[in-house]
């Protein structure tokens, strides 16, 4: 196996939702704006008069709330469509280069989870319209500003292998569970004579 097919089997991580637990409160679109701004925070953002452009949306379809961002493709359709190049992988997660972006939106387009919006900003002293998505807070500490800001933890950071580890986990249980329960109401049909298998 070549050296590059290893580097695309990593499995870079992902923003999870809860929709059980988003309230919609916009908490992490402001702290995602703000984290993305020379200051880093919402106060610091304001009094600098900067342009305050989440990387995520929140959105309410028939009464559930949830977060809305970039899922990091491995093979992104964002990035084969791309003209200029702007939208590229890195080893972990999908990025947009704003300064070669000439926002002709076929990375909208062809976004499955309509994670990728265009945007006034400011590059190099010029005003323009850029992609922006989700880069996973890459240059932060911390992580994710919007997983750290969440109020309700409606947001973490997961690995793919984790959360099918976890799906297999209860599956398995909830397999092992209903096995159980056939197994007691044949025990119970048996000794009342209803049940002949």
């Amino acid at each position: 196996m070549e050296i590059k097919n290893k580097r695309m089997s990593l499995e870079g991580p992902f923003i999870l939702v809860n929709p059980e637990r988003c309230v919609g409160c916009h908490t992490c679109e402001l702290e995602c704006a703000a984290a993305h701004t020379k200051a880093g925070s919402i106060i610091g953002a304001t009094l600098e008069g900067a342009r305050l452009v989440p990387r995520n949306h929140v959105v309410q379809v028939d009464g559930v709330r949830l977060s809305t961002q970039c899922r990091q493709c491995q093979d992104a359709p964002c990035v084969r469509v791309c003209p200029t190049g702007a939208t590229y992988r890195t080893e972990t997660y999908t990025a947009v280069d704003q300064r070669r972006c000439i926002a002709c939106r076929l990375c909208m387009m062809v976004c499955p989870f309509g994670a990728i919006r265009v945007a006034t900003t400011e590059i190099a002293g010029r005003i323009k319209k850029a992609a922006f998505k989700c880069d996973l807070c890459a240059d932060r500490p911390g992580g994710p500003a919007c997983v750290e800001a969440c109020p309700t933890g409606a947001l973490s950071l997961r690995y793919p292998r984790e959360v099918t580890q976890q799906a297999t986990a209860l599956t398995s249980r909830q397999f092992l569970e209903a096995l159980k329960s056939h197994h007691e109401l044949k025990s119970t049909m048996t000794q009342g004579g209803g049940f002949r298998g």
